[in-house]
């Protein structure tokens, strides 16, 4: 053998010998490139639900309301059910509606149960005295068609859905008193480059901070392939990776940043409380104030708008319309008003059916898997028998990560346009004092009596109107806005047994009062709403719970704190459950709002069909370019 190929083997010899980790991590590659070779081996691979032709025009908007209740409000009776069903889904949000397509592409029959009397979860709308007003999708990220989040939703929604940019200025920081003090505006533009010089600009002794901040966005962007990673590995070689340490080596930003807050980070890079507000404004996307925040998820979150934000043409009850007749073109329902009251479990142990509780009598539905899309929380305390649901290595993760926060939402009705309003296709964050966690903390201490003599300290104001480019000619002269903050159900648990608009005067009162206060500080930032109110109505945590389902009005369902996304519960909050026939999707599969859910949902019908959608979905981006290069050279 040559002389130098033996000093070279020689020399590796001994660099593996002085550092002997370098040995486990080639061999935890070799095993976790061979683990997924073979994960979703095993059953035959279900067929590919995604392909090119999926993909139609874009149609003129349905904009007669009987005619989308038809499709969305379809009430629940036991001879719409299908028969001979593979799967049942529980909850209509993105992530069932999504399972329920991409199951339904591969030739599965499906049921997909909403216990409200629309479909569509937070993607639903509705109408009161005119005017439409969204409900929980306020702007959504990346759907530029080069991104694989629009590649997919295209072939959820069979390409008919469009969506809008936002202005420029997608976010608007404002910080300061409207009633004594001049608000400070901070836009975040649709551009990372100018955002970073806005705020050297805003802040010019704060620059080399500003620099540390946006270095460590990039560093952290890659946080959530760890999680991934964690749920989708069997559990014995994910626990082997924790185990190891290798898990952190290997990704690296899931190690780093999982366990760095952003209070942390911010601590580190500047002494300016406004700076520091200002980069933790988005928090309230989340739900979880900086001192409980992973870096790395507020790094997705943040960069997730850098290439600017979109809403959706027609309002987001658009998606569940589009999504439910895809599902219903190939023999599946979705049906409302069908609350599940238990999930039925064979003697054997596995989930086999859902029992209803329609009138007098239970009706019982029977499929070969059922899918969860009602939240963790829900499923183990109120759908699954408790000595099924407390056996679960998911059962004990409900109270270790906790539930999310809830919300008070005030909805206005406007007279007039965009343009004589002063509104804008933006959202506004706004904070009557910089230190975001404190005034939080002062807020979450009053009682309920207490609230209307107190400004709101945190406000999050959008105006669907202005963002749709079709709403005013499906609506003229006339307008919208939301105004949410965050709310705590011990507020308003007194009235949680009362009947939905008939709680009691009190429960009016209260609700109205701190509504007011909000719409006040909110027509201070745009005073050309003075006056101009024709609509107005409050929704508290109880409403959440009745629209929505989930027991406390939580928005975003377990919390998205630094447990959640540590190893632990990686590996647990996984589609496909211990007990056999079970699977999760949504939101608590992966992490919050659209975009989680709809990678929870992928990840759910990967487990179902026993492929890897993800390298489905990129084949088909990969196909898609391919064909969009040709046209090109034709043309």
């Amino acid at each position: 053998m040559n002389t130098g190929v033996l000093e070279f083997v020689g020399k590796v010899l001994k660099y593996l010998a002085d550092n002997p980790y370098i040995l486990g991590i080639i061999f935890l590659l070799y095993v976790f490139i061979f683990a997924m070779s073979v994960l979703f081996s095993g059953p035959k691979p279900g067929r590919n639900p995604f392909s090119a032709k999926h993909v139609k025009p874009v149609e003129e908007l349905v904009s007669d309301q009987k005619k989308r209740d038809q499709i969305l409000k379809q009430r629940f009776k036991s001879h719409k059910v299908p028969e001979n069903l593979d799967t049942i889904i529980i909850g209509s949000g993105i992530g069932g509606l999504e399972v329920g397509v991409l199951l339904a592409r591969a030739g599965k029959r499906v049921l997909v149960l909403e216990q409200h009397d629309q479909a569509g979860g937070c993607c639903h709308t509705f109408i009161d005295k005119g005017f439409e007003f969204d409900t929980g999708i306020h702007y959504i990220g990346k759907m530029d068609p080069s991104y694989d989040n629009r590649v997919l939703m295209d072939q959820l929604t069979g390409g008919k859905v469009e969506y809008p940019l936002m202005d420029e200025a997608y976010d608007v920081v404002a910080i300061g008193d409207p009633m004594t003090e001049k608000v400070r505006k901070y836009p975040f533009v649709s551009n990372k480059d100018k955002i970073v010089e806005n705020l050297k600009t805003a802040f010019p002794k704060e620059k080399e901070g500003i620099d540390k901040f946006f270095q460590l966005l990039k560093e952290a962007r890659h946080f959530f392939t760890g999680c991934v990673v964690l749920k989708v590995l069997p559990k014995w070689l994910a626990q082997l990776l924790v185990s190891t340490g290798l898990i952190n080596i290997i990704f690296k930003a899931y190690g780093q940043f999982g366990k760095l807050t952003l209070k942390d980070v911010l601590d580190s890079v500047t002494n300016d409380e406004e700076l520091k507000g200002t980069l933790s404004y988005i928090f309230g996307d989340y739900g979880v104030i900086p001192s409980k925040t992973p870096f790395g998820l507020h790094s997705v979150i943040m960069g997730h708008y850098f290439t600017g934000a979109h809403y959706i043409r027609g309002g987001p009850s658009e998606l569940a319309f589009q999504m439910i007749q895809v599902i219903e073109e190939r023999n599946g329902r979705v049906l409302v008003n069908a609350p599940v009251s238990q999930i039925i479990m064979s003697d054997k142990g596995r989930a086999i059916g859902v029992r209803l509780r329609k009138g007098d009598s239970d009706v019982e539905i029977f499929a070969k898997r059922i899918v969860s899309d009602a939240g963790v929380s829900n499923t183990f305390l109120h759908l699954l028998p408790k000595e099924v649901a407390t056996k679960s290595s998911i059962y004990p993760m409900i109270n270790k990560v906790g539930e999310s926060v809830s919300f008070l939402t005030v909805f206005v009705g406007l007279k007039g346009t965009k343009e004589e309003l002063g509104i804008q296709a933006h959202n506004c964050w706004h904070f009557t004092r910089p230190d975001v966690e404190q005034i939080y903390n002062e807020y979450s201490a009053l009682s309920v009596e207490d609230l209307p003599n107190h400004d709101v300290p945190m406000m999050f104001i959008s105006f669907p109107s202005a963002k749709d480019p079709t709403w005013h000619e499906r609506n003229p002269d006339k307008s919208t806005c939301l105004i949410i903050t965050w709310s705590h159900y011990k507020w308003f648990k007194d009235w949680e047994d009362g009947r939905v608009k008939h709680r009691g005067e009190d429960y009016e009162e209260i609700k109205n009062a701190i509504g007011r206060r909000m719409l006040e500080q909110c027509t201070k930032l745009y005073p050309k709403m003075e006056n101009k109110v024709e609509y107005f109505d409050v929704g508290t945590p109880i409403s959440n719970r009745y629209y929505l389902g989930f027991q406390h009005g939580e928005m975003y369902g377990l919390e998205q704190n630094m447990v959640r996304f540590l190893p632990e519960a990686s590996i647990q909050l996984r589609p496909k459950t211990d007990i056999p026939g079970l699977y999760l999707t949504g939101q608590d599969v992966m992490s919050v709002g659209l975009g989680g859910a709809l990678y929870g949902g992928l990840l759910c019908a990967s487990a179902l069909l026993h492929r890897n959608l993800y390298k489905d979905l990129q084949a088909l981006q990969k196909e898609l370019r391919k064909s969009e290069e040709s046209d090109k050279k034709q043309k």
